[in-house]
């Protein structure tokens, strides 16, 4: 497969201090993309426009022209863009907008979307491309990165996951593994259901064949669900060893197994109810027996929240356990959406 052009996109909210982190690192790439575009999701005008501002010092300091200042529906060429959304349109909308920018430049062959609180390493788009070009597949579709927590070191995932079709969970392969220690890679490749979408690159072949995120999913697997439509589609999901990128990944401490009854999630309760919403929303749509699975799991659920002193959201567990088999995916007001949600 021949990529020559690959469209860079940051997607923030609200955190001015790591989106510089990445925006720095992803100029300082040994293989430079051919466009970047910073995607503010509905942050307001006061952090936009810092952020904003601090971008065209650091274009300057590179000898670049100044980015440019656009909303979803505006059109602009320029190399550099800030991408204004009114409103947070979560993780699969916010990239979603960026994404349907960069598609109208038919140049742009390939995408890499990044969450802002990831730290490329500079040869991060280099490795994902060299693999890509060296890759006999003819259909690839995602190529995940080795994913580092930023905190520890220990790898977060090698490329992506596992999905659970029984359970509805989704697992990363090679997670808590030291940041050096990887498996097999073409053992991985084999077990891969989707890519991590912290950071991946996404081909357009891919967008044409199958459309973009689902956006009802807001936040919580979106990733997932993108994978396994890739793979049914007759895509490859991939992983490039060598693109190492680091993440702060707000919540990987508190996204532990449901039925871990030693540690206590800290998810406020309008994220903890997306994230099992999505999670049953997604079994329902990949298992014919999603509802009986979920009857059967939701006592589980509640014995599990018991257990670690979270009474108080029971009714929340059940109603975003019935949400998702139903396919309720309405919006919600996310009182606790805050800097580091994503």
């Amino acid at each position: 497969m021949d990529i020559q052009n690959v469209g860079a996109i940051i997607l923030t909210h609200s955190d001015i201090e790591k989106t510089l982190v990445c925006l720095k690192a992803v100029h300082e790439q040994t293989e430079v993309p051919y466009r970047i575009v910073v995607c503010d999701n509905g942050s307001g005008n006061e952090f936009a426009d810092e952020l904003y501002e601090k971008w065209i010092k650091i274009a300057k300091e590179h000898c670049l022209d100044e980015p440019v200042e656009v909303y979803a529906n505006d059109r602009s060429g320029a190399k550099l863009v800030f991408l204004r959304l009114e409103e947070n349109k979560g993780v699969g909308g916010g990239f979603n907008e960026a994404l349907r920018f960069l598609l109208y430049d038919t140049e742009c062959q390939a995408f890499w979307v990044m969450h802002h609180d990831t730290e490329p390493k500079n040869y991060a788009l280099s490795a994902l491309l060299e693999y890509v070009q060296n890759e006999n597949a003819e259909k690839i579709g995602l190529v995940g990165t080795t994913l580092i927590y930023k905190e520890s070191d220990l790898q977060e995932c090698a490329g992506g996951g596992v999905w659970r079709k029984w359970t509805g969970k989704a697992k990363s392969l090679d997670g808590g593994y030291d940041k050096f220690s990887h498996s097999d890679q073409k053992e991985i490749m084999k077990k891969l259901d989707y890519v991590n979408g912290a950071s991946c690159l996404i081909t357009r072949e891919l967008i044409n064949a199958i459309g973009l995120y689902d956006e009802q999913l807001f936040m919580f697997y979106e990733d997932v669900e993108y994978g396994l439509r890739a793979k049914k589609a007759g895509f490859s999901l991939t992983w490039a060893p060598g693109a190492r990128v680091y993440h702060h990944a707000p919540h990987a401490e508190q996204l532990t197994p449901v039925l871990n009854f030693t540690e206590e999630p800290e998810l406020t309760p309008d994220v903890d109810y997306l994230y099992m919403r999505n999670r049953f929303y997604l079994l329902r749509k990949e298992n014919a027996f999603a509802y009986f699975l979920g009857i059967l799991f939701i006592p589980l659920l509640l014995l599990s929240r018991n257990f670690k002193g979270q009474k108080g959201r029971l009714k929340l567990i059940i109603n975003a356990v019935m949400d998702g088999l139903k396919k309720k995916m309405n919006k919600i007001h996310l009182t606790h959406f805050t800097t580091t949600t994503y």
